[in-house]
């Protein structure tokens, strides 16, 4: 695994921890609301590489369903992406042209 996975991995569970605590609650809740166990929880939250993305993903359901819209977002808007497929598509347009 990369270093830089590892700290966003960590910087995620960190940020899943501070969210909890803000909206008080504690682990159990948490942890029953997106159908996983206290366990889980807190390995996700100690930013454990091992679990399942579809874990994460309750968990950010759990907390607010905003938080999970607004990472399907961030993925979406993707401008490196998006700058490759315009230079594809002028490259394609170029060769159609002869």
């Amino acid at each position: 695994m990369s270093p830089e996975t590892a700290e966003a991995l960590t910087s995620m569970g960190r940020a899943i921890r501070d969210a909890r605590l803000a909206r008080k609650l504690r682990h159990a809740d948490l942890a029953s609301r997106a159908g996983i166990s206290v366990a889980t929880l807190k390995r996700l939250e100690r930013g454990d590489p091992t679990l399942a993305v579809g874990r994460f993903l309750e968990v950010l359901t759990a907390l607010s369903p905003s938080l999970l819209a607004d990472l399907v977002k961030t993925v979406r808007a993707d401008p490196t992406g998006d700058a490759l497929r315009r230079k594809a598509m002028g490259e394609r347009s170029r060769r159609e042209d002869f």
